[in-house]
């Protein structure tokens, strides 16, 4: 097989990806949060706090309790608002998508299914 066939493959895979169910809950969650303004400007905000604490920290900076208070109350407000919550489980079900493709590959590539058929579902044929 050929370079330009693999590529041709890893496209179809992306478009397949694309059009999984976890990529599609995923931009739904992200669309309907951006009609939420409270869980939206919830994430805007932790994210300007995160970036400022990040940037002090590169300076080497000091940074205060009270800024690492202020960022943890704001981590369990995310945490616990529930869509927000939502958008978190739709991104971890696409995140375990993409690792068990991504190990397919690697156990497809390296013809390793020393731990049994189980380990990549019997789709490696070995």
């Amino acid at each position: 097989m050929n370079t330009e066939e693999i590529i041709k493959i890893a496209f179809e895979l992306g478009n397949a990806i694309a059009q999984s169910a976890e990529m599609i809950n995923l931009k739904n969650q992200q669309a309907g949060l951006m009609g939420k303004k409270e869980a939206y400007e919830l994430i805007m905000r932790y994210q300007e706090a995160k970036t400022q604490i990040d940037h002090k920290l590169m300076d080497g900076l000091m940074v205060t309790q009270q800024e690492e208070n202020h960022l943890d109350i704001m981590e369990q407000q995310i945490s616990s608002h529930p869509d927000i919550q939502n958008l978190l489980a739709a991104q971890e079900q696409l995140e375990n998508l993409m690792q068990a493709v991504y190990f397919a590959i690697n156990q497809a590539v390296s013809g390793d299914c020393s731990s049994g058929c189980d380990s990549c579902g019997g789709h490696c044929q070995m």
